[in-house]
């Protein structure tokens, strides 16, 4: 956190971290000071489109400078080959929601990813913030004010958060991505960034949340078949 805020990333001040024992599990308490402004995706309804465009892109600035930063610490962000298990349970619910054509887009998506992650080499990493999500955009006055929630972050391929939030916010803010990868630009090029693996990292979000135990909401579920048929149909 202190050196995406070197960045230029407005992040809370961390004022102690404490790691205690408690039933026998290790719980980790960051105490931080607090940043005043609200989520990002709770006032979307209640600014104006431009307003939320430009909150957008500017989270796009942030996001390229948090990527600027060399990671060798936290939460390694890896792909690895879909679990056929949850491959076979993923499609099967697809089908029985949307049909046998999106189910069948499913295994093609997993496919695609199988065969990237085999025959490629992992791509180049930075820090990743791990769960780029307009819900920890603190606003105030027009103004991203805070990036929170940095348990996630850790070495990953900038690919991972752009992917991230593709599937996670698609186009409720104004078309999210392209905006996003707008603000990106100020700072770095978003496509030498992702080096091409923003498909791989989209597929295995969606397949991870079509695969939850406790369902995501219809519209997030409808958003990943969306995604993996989009990348799927792509590759034909």
């Amino acid at each position: 956190m202190a050196q995406a805020a070197a960045a230029g990333v407005p992040t809370p001040e961390v004022l102690g971290v404490e790691h205690v024992e408690h039933g026998g599990e290790l719980l980790s308490l960051s105490i931080q000071r607090f940043v005043a402004g609200r989520p990002l995706d709770e006032l979307a309804d209640e600014l104006s489109p431009s307003d939320v465009e430009r909150l957008v892109v500017d989270a796009g600035e942030l996001l390229a400078r948090v990527h600027g930063v060399a990671a060798s610490l936290g939460i390694r962000h890896e792909l690895q080959p879909p679990d056929d298990h949850l491959v076979s349970r993923v499609v099967r619910v697809v089908g029985e929601e949307f049909g046998t054509p999106k189910a069948a887009a499913v295994e093609r998506a997993a496919d695609l990813l199988r065969a990237r992650v085999a025959t490629e080499r992992p791509p180049a990493v930075a820090l990743a913030h791990g769960d780029w999500m307009p819900k920890h955009l603190l606003v105030e006055d027009g103004t991203i004010v805070g990036v929170i929630d940095w348990e996630f972050a850790g070495p990953a391929s900038p690919a991972f958060d752009l992917g991230r939030w593709e599937v996670s916010v698609g186009d409720r803010l104004q078309h999210g991505p392209e905006l996003l990868r707008r603000g990106y630009g100020r700072v770095a090029d978003p496509d030498s960034a992702a080096a091409g693996w923003v498909p791989a990292f989209a597929i295995d979000w969606a397949l991870e949340v079509l695969g939850w135990t406790h369902p995501a909401d219809a519209a997030y579920r409808r958003r990943c078949v969306d995604v993996l048929a989009r990348y799927a149909d792509a590759d034909r």
